[in-house]
């Protein structure tokens, strides 16, 4: 009888294992397809049916998130920043509590509320920014950059390991933006100018991608307009890039295209195998192939632990990581009647997922193989007694040692940029995309009624596979 019952029981765990073992992206299927068919009110509809994402705290966040997105692709501007105020307080307040990062040591960090990624927050900073640049708000929007800036500075205050993603170009150029659209030149070109600097250094460095050609001409034109000639040519010679004539370049009006390419990566679990090795005072746990080595003081764990791990040897331990979504289109352009011009790439947020999971591998693989690493001499203990039972420990171990794949999935792959002359009055502006192979490319055309002297913002979202 105790059989049968223990077989029932490791049954119903098994199961349990199985269903949890899917990724979070294969559980918002549904969502993901309305969305990369750009089938927004459904999404909306789908979003809003579901008790899971909207009951469960630790679920919340991301729900929120993605109400904020597609209110905002549906043109809802005003319903989309209250969707992504409520995310950002949630985050705000996930900062004071503590309780869940104990409780993730026990078991796994799935078990505690979604808190996002540092670029995830700088991304709702930005959407947060054009809904308020699209209602013409900039006040607001200036708010919103700045917190998109100074998000990332919070985050990492305390951090002894300075990260690669550490400061947001992208963010330095929507507030230059904002502030040249506002009126104000002066603050546009300090603006322009950190954004420069960002790209030289860690954009480039880290992400392979140098200053946009428009950013160049953005911070040169702004710096001429304030009267700083010599930093106008100083800039000028650093950046190769000749001085315009203001007089024959400025327009009567603008355009700024976003462009907003593909959907950025997912998370899978990735299981890696260790093994365990005590040299002196130190237990250090090995992974030869992958060049991966993680040291703890033996008086970390018990005697009795430390046995049973010496016993075990080899252990496989969970881990997320991301998975691209290469989109279809590589390039794009702009053009309105015989003014032709590329969108450049300003923001590539696949690239910045997997540097900053890479930035915190080593001290989350360092908690996450100690925490397991217990667990299993655990269960190497009670096998050693009573096999039925051993084994139940073993499926609740599994279940309970899964790597958190939750991440925001509605973000682009990548951003690009680029500005449009227009004049008063009536203009058709030719979006095209275009991908590497045979597909047909993407076109579409904005019609824009202009008044003088204003700057209007077009966000042009490229989705479907």
């Amino acid at each position: 009888m105790k059989i049968a019952r223990s077989s029932v029981v490791a049954t119903a765990l098994l199961f349990l294992l199985l269903s949890s073992c899917r990724p979070y992206y294969l559980r918002q299927q549904t969502f993901l397809r309305l969305v990369s068919e750009e089938r927004y009110a459904e999404a909306e509809a789908e979003l809003s049916s579901s008790r899971r994402a909207k009951k469960k705290e630790r679920h919340r966040l991301l729900y929120l998130l993605n109400r904020g997105y597609v209110a905002f692709q549906q043109g809802l501007y005003a319903e989309s920043t209250q969707w992504f105020m409520k995310a950002d307080r949630m985050v705000e307040e996930y900062r004071k509590q503590l309780g869940y990062e104990a409780l993730s040591i026990l078991v796994n960090p799935g078990v505690k509320p979604y808190k996002a990624e540092d670029f995830e927050v700088v991304m709702m900073h930005y959407f947060t920014t054009l809904a308020f640049l699209k209602q013409r708000n900039f006040e607001s929007a200036l708010v919103e950059c700045r917190r998109m800036n100074l998000s990332l500075q919070d985050m990492h205050f305390a951090d002894s390991k300075k990260p690669r993603y550490k400061n947001d170009a992208f963010g330095h150029l929507l507030m230059g933006l904002s502030y040249e659209a506002s009126g104000d030149v002066n603050n546009a070109f300090i603006a322009y100018r950190n954004a420069v600097e960002v790209y030289r250094s860690d954009y480039s460095s880290f992400f392979g991608l140098n200053v946009p050609q428009q950013l160049k001409q953005d911070l040169i034109r702004t710096a001429l307009r304030n009267g700083f000639n010599d930093e106008a040519r100083r800039w000028s010679d650093t950046l190769n890039t000749p001085l315009p004539d203001l007089k024959s370049s400025s327009p009567e009006a603008e355009l700024v295209i976003l462009w907003q390419n593909g959907l950025g990566p997912v998370k899978e679990q990735w299981s890696i195998d260790f093994t365990i090795v005590q040299q002196g005072g130190q237990l250090f746990f090995n992974n030869a192939g992958l060049g991966l080595s993680f040291a703890f003081p033996v008086s970390s764990v018990s005697s009795s632990d430390l046995n049973n791990l010496q016993a075990l040897r080899v252990f496989r331990v969970a881990f997320p990581r991301y998975v691209s979504r290469r989109p279809v289109f590589q390039r794009a352009e702009a053009s309105i009647g015989s003014f032709k011009t590329r969108v450049e790439p300003v923001q590539p947020i696949d690239q910045i997922a997997f540097k900053s999971l890479e930035d915190r591998f080593a001290r989350e693989m360092s908690n996450a193989i100690l925490r397991f690493a217990v667990k299993k001499a655990t269960e190497y203990a009670i096998r050693k007694e009573n096999k039925d039972a051993g084994a139940l420990v073993g499926i609740a171990n599994a279940i309970t040692e899964q790597a958190d794949t939750r991440n925001w999935q509605t973000l682009p792959y990548e951003i690009g940029y680029a500005r449009v002359p227009l004049k008063v009055g009536e203009n058709k502006v030719v979006f095209r995309a275009e991908s590497a192979g045979r597909r047909a490319p993407f076109i579409d055309t904005l019609c824009i009624e202009a008044q003088k002297g204003r700057t209007y913002f077009e966000v042009m979202s490229t989705i479907r596979p």
